[in-house]
């Protein structure tokens, strides 16, 4: 299972363009979860920890090409960072390497 001692943080991680005003990036993410434009990040993660084993380091929110992406960084048990990018609305991981 994924570790989540940093993801206390998440909300100041989170970015995303187009952000209405006077609405902060947490409550922008709420809203679209809230709408079921993406799925919630704890369930990215559980299903994530279910691939890789790792410490969440820094997780992002953008809006790409219309749709929205979950941008992951673990460290591996083994010392090297992983990046993933998952589409926030399915979940399915679009790419997962390590960073250089």
């Amino acid at each position: 299972m994924i570790k989540w001692a940093l993801v206390t943080g998440l909300a100041a991680a989170m970015l995303i363009p187009g952000i209405a005003p006077g609405e902060s990036d947490h409550q922008e993410s709420r809203r679209l979860m809230e709408q079921g434009e993406i799925l919630p990040l704890q369930q990215i993660l559980d299903y994530l920890g279910q691939e890789q084993v790792g410490r969440v380091l820094e997780v992002e929110l953008e809006r790409v090409h219309g749709r929205y992406i979950y941008e992951i960084e673990l460290l591996g048990e083994d010392g090297r960072v992983l990046g993933y990018e998952i589409d926030a609305a399915s979940g399915e991981i679009i790419d997962g390497r390590p960073e250089e």
